[in-house]
């Protein structure tokens, strides 16, 4: 009998332990990348890297604070019209694995992009017998050239990363990864011609290329800035600045300009990925649960049936949870609370 008891006394502890190992609520991050701006001011064009899981409680926290639950997450290349506040998705990355490399490079009438893997990927490929790693890699590798009038994409299979497109949109420079070395290459699209131009003694991804004119590049090395004629095939190093970022524009002007996107409109459905009831979320919602951005997903999706009163009543909730707290709580709270606060009287 003892024994028995016993037994069920671990099943129970196992129970406790191993289920309900993520909290009740979701953290959602939003991240922009490699923003850069058209030749005459009209569009905006940057990545858009959204993950949402539900963070982790318990013993599921140790050793190292423990993994998300992954929820939703994507990676999508996107174009912002300003004068029209519309926003288009240009293509999507799905969920491409490793850290990545994302680079826009934009022209008067296209734009030509990559998200490439920053390490590892080769690596993968090769030792993985998984050939879920075969197709991504097939789906994802390489470089696209987007035209913004007819709205067509060509994707260019070269495993090249930071593509740079010339002025008469004919010609692509770009970077690749050649065993241990970076190498530059030169693709001309109309003479259908793919070939390696410069090969340096660098293992770092991170050097830059950009175009002068029609036939001579800049690019970036120890340093040291240097013009290569793409006709002569000869190299020169330069005593002058070059600016390898025209287009750059901050991250901060395309987080306003895109403020009232919602996160449906992002690609996440809070109620389809997250089917609770009002009640629950509201509760969240007072209680702070899960980041602002998650309380932004919650008043997104359900402030259309909420009543002035309804909001006013929510607010007066937050007040007395507060007060119900006591020493470093309710000051954590009184200050955390703010920014929710502040989002709630905005849709009064």
């Amino acid at each position: 009998m003892r024994n028995r008891i016993i037994h069920v006394i671990f099943i129970a502890v196992g129970i406790v332990i191993f289920t309900g190992c993520y909290h009740d609520y979701l953290v959602i991050h939003s991240e922009y990348k490699s923003p850069v701006i058209a030749n005459d001011s009209s569009k905006i064009f940057f990545f858009h890297f959204l993950e949402v899981g539900q963070p982790p409680k318990g013993i599921s926290r140790f050793p190292d604070g423990g993994t998300y639950k992954d929820i939703y997450r994507n990676i999508s290349l996107y174009s912002f019209d300003i004068k029209n506040n519309v926003l288009n998705k240009i293509h999507d990355f799905g969920n491409i694995p490793f850290l990545s490399l994302e680079h826009i490079s934009v022209q008067k009438d296209n734009i030509v992009f990559s998200l490439s893997p920053l390490m590892g990927w080769n690596w993968v490929k090769s030792h993985k017998s998984d050939s879920t790693y075969n197709k991504i890699y097939n789906k994802y590798a390489g470089f696209y050239k987007y035209d913004f009038d007819n709205k067509s994409l060509n994707r260019f299979v070269n495993e090249g990363f930071y593509p740079e497109l010339s002025q008469n949109e004919n010609q692509i420079i770009y970077l690749k990864r050649d065993t241990n070395q970076i190498t530059i290459w030169h693709l001309d699209i109309k003479k259908d011609i793919n070939q390696k131009i410069i090969t340096l003694a660098s293992d770092s991804p991170f050097n830059l290329i950009k175009w002068h004119d029609e036939y001579v590049m800049n690019y970036k090395y120890n340093k040291s800035i240097y013009e290569y004629n793409l006709k002569n095939k000869t190299s020169h190093k330069i005593d002058y600045d070059v600016n390898f970022y025209p287009s750059k524009i901050p991250i901060k002007k395309v987080k306003k300009l895109t403020t009232n996107i919602s996160y449906k409109e992002w690609g996440f459905d809070l109620e389809k990925y997250w089917n609770k009831n009002a009640k629950i979320l509201i509760r969240d919602i007072i209680e702070l649960n899960g980041n602002l951005n998650y309380r932004k997903a919650i008043l997104q999706s359900i402030s259309h049936n909420l009543s002035k009163k309804d909001i006013e009543n929510i607010l007066q909730k937050m007040d007395k949870y507060q007060n119900s707290l006591e020493g470093l709580e309710k000051t954590e709270y009184k200050l955390y609370s703010k920014e929710t606060k502040a989002l709630l009287k905005s849709y009064l």
